[in-house]
C-alpha cells in the first residue's frame, strides 16, 4: 500500500505544467463511468438513426461537452 501522495510530487507536477483545464475535465470525464455510460448511449441511438448528433443537446449540456463519435 502507498504511503503517500506521489501525485504531489514536483517531478509529477511538472508532467502536468502545461496542462490547461479542459485538459482535466476531459481526463476526469473520460474516467467517469456514468460519462461513459452517456456516451455509449447517445452514440449507439445515434447510430442506430435514432437520434441524430444535433438531438444530442440533453446529453452535451449535462456535461457540457460534445460527444464525439469515432469513425
Amino acid at each position: 500500500m502507498s504511503k503517500g501522495s506521489a501525485w504531489r510530487s514536483s517531478s509529477i507536477a511538472q508532467d502536468f505544467a502545461d496542462h490547461q483545464y479542459p485538459d482535466f475535465a476531459q481526463e476526469f470525464l473520460r474516467r467517469n463511468p456514468d460519462y461513459r455510460r452517456d456516451y455509449r448511449r447517445v452514440a449507439r441511438q445515434i447510430a442506430e438513426g435514432r437520434m441524430t448528433p444535433g438531438n444530442a443537446s440533453d446529453a452535451v449540456s449535462k456535461w457540457g461537452l460534445v460527444f464525439r463519435l469515432r469513425s
